[in-house]
């Protein structure tokens, strides 16, 4: 996301996300390759793959990206395997044109305020390993790149004039993902691309186009024409399909019923150009610029979490001003973006029996995690935004404990399918969002610091 500073006031209940993590083993199966045989491993995906989160590329993240959490596991098990990744030093990649760390932070309490904290982008720590790498993950990576990007001017989204740097840093000359995945000789693929190709329309309120159904069916199916064919009968793939991109933290968290409004202020913010709009006391929906013209929103529609929220506060957006069409997504879109992800995922189901690959609905996972949360050794995780636990401060990609979850829903998979008894990921012991500002130590963990009244004043600030 490119977003420079995100504002969202729902941190009421921050303080039991930040205490530290459960330590509690999961219970897991008595680790075992059983039949199969593997000794390289190769991951293929986009920014969730790469271990991206909280708008950036780093480190301390990538260590506990979903593959390298399999990777730990299948060594746990008996495997011989090298797993490198693409590293970046803390604090992470850079904000595009800057040499500042694009990741995000919680700033301040006050507001609260979240964005890039000012500090010096890091950079590539192995660009010089001999190999390529087996994390193949590259934010940003659309289902076309697989087989035809080799750098940062071949990939899509230099096809529409934005050139993404990290395949250069990614792939550094040696070819494309696929290439390079075959050079590798795995016996163990797996793939998670096509979230990019809706992902996009969604985060723009529409304006970006969704990679049609019949386009991705023929890109997704040659790639996992190309896969099989690398890897032979013998060699095991993995896939997983889309999540539902409109449940996420970015589309779900600010409130499109955002106007609570007294009979007088009701009065004065009548709008009504021939009685179309027409405010009234209680609770009113913000009134926007869709592509179906100015509306007011329902239930349905959603603001997105880039809309500057001081304009919604005290500049007159959503009422006195339509709020503008890139920070609203609305039910029309939201009927493309779930229609699109369901025929993708209709794609991939296909196509995984038909290429003799193992299924990994992540769609469901998170759809759960969405509905109702999840209970991990005694902690409780769902997809609010910071509060929850499972997304990071851009409120897409996945925390490190996001991660550990997805990891484990890949080894329950490959377990269930390969015949492998690879132990679980321990989601309790992988790190939360850190902890912000002023600092004390609890039992070895770091507890962010509140003044008396903190809690008070952001209860105030709540929607």
């Amino acid at each position: 996301m490119k977003a420079t500073s995100v504002t969202v006031a729902i941190f009421a209940l921050l303080l039991a996300v930040l205490v530290g993590s459960c330590t509690d083993k999961a219970p897991g199966p008595v680790a075992g390759l059983g039949s199969i045989s593997v000794k390289s491993y190769v991951s293929i995906g986009n920014s969730l793959t790469a271990g991206y989160q909280s708008n950036g590329l780093y480190e301390s993240s990538q260590i506990y990206s979903y593959p390298n959490l399999i990777a730990k596991e299948l060594a746990a098990s008996g495997a011989v395997v090298t797993f490198v990744q693409p590293l970046w030093s803390d604090p992470g990649t850079p904000i595009a044109g800057t040499t500042i760390a694009s990741r995000y932070e919680i700033l301040s309490l006050v507001g609260p305020k979240i964005g890039p904290a000012g500090r010096t982008a890091g950079s590539p720590e192995n660009l010089l390993y001999a190999a390529p790498y087996n994390n193949l993950g590259i934010p940003g990576a659309f289902i076309y790149d697989f087989l035809n990007a080799r750098d940062s001017n071949t990939c899509y989204s230099a096809l529409g004039g934005t050139k993404n740097p990290l395949f250069t840093s990614t792939l550094r000359g040696i070819g494309t993902q696929f290439q390079q995945m075959r050079l590798l000789r795995p016996d163990l693929v797996t793939f998670w691309l096509g979230n990019n190709d809706v992902l996009g329309y969604a985060t723009s309120g529409g304006a970006v186009p969704v990679t049609s159904p019949a386009v991705f069916g023929a890109l997704y199916k040659t790639s996992l024409d190309s896969i099989r064919a690398a890897v032979g009968t013998s060699g095991a793939i993995v896939v997983a399909n889309i999540p539902d991109v409109t449940s996420i933290p970015f589309i779900k968290t600010i409130p499109s019923q955002g106007l609570v409004l007294t009979q007088a202020q009701a009065d004065g913010l009548n709008l009504a150009t021939g009685g179309v709009f027409h405010f009234v006391a209680g609770v009113n929906g913000f009134l926007a610029i869709t592509n179906g013209g100015v509306k007011k929103l329902t239930a349905n529609d959603y603001v997105l979490l880039t809309c500057p929220q001081d304009s919604l506060k005290s500049a007159g957006w959503g009422s006195l001003k339509p709020i503008p069409n890139q920070y609203v997504l609305d039910s029309a879109e939201v009927a493309v973006a779930r229609t699109t992800v369901a025929a993708y995922n209709g794609i991939i189901a296909t196509n995984a029996v038909s290429h003799n690959a193992v299924l990994v609905d992540i769609n469901s996972l998170l759809a759960q995690i969405a509905a109702s949360g999840t209970t991990y050794a005694g902690q409780e995780l769902t997809a609010d935004y910071v509060i929850g636990g499972v997304f990071s401060l851009d409120g897409v990609h996945p925390t490190s404990k996001g991660q550990g979850l997805i990891a484990n829903e890949f080894i329950r998979m490959m377990n269930a399918k390969l015949g492998t008894s690879l132990p679980y990921v321990d989601v309790g012991s992988l790190p939360g969002i850190p902890a912000p500002l002023s600092k004390y130590q609890f039992g070895g963990r770091a507890v962010p610091y509140y003044p008396p009244d903190a809690l008070q004043a952001l209860q105030l600030q709540l929607f």
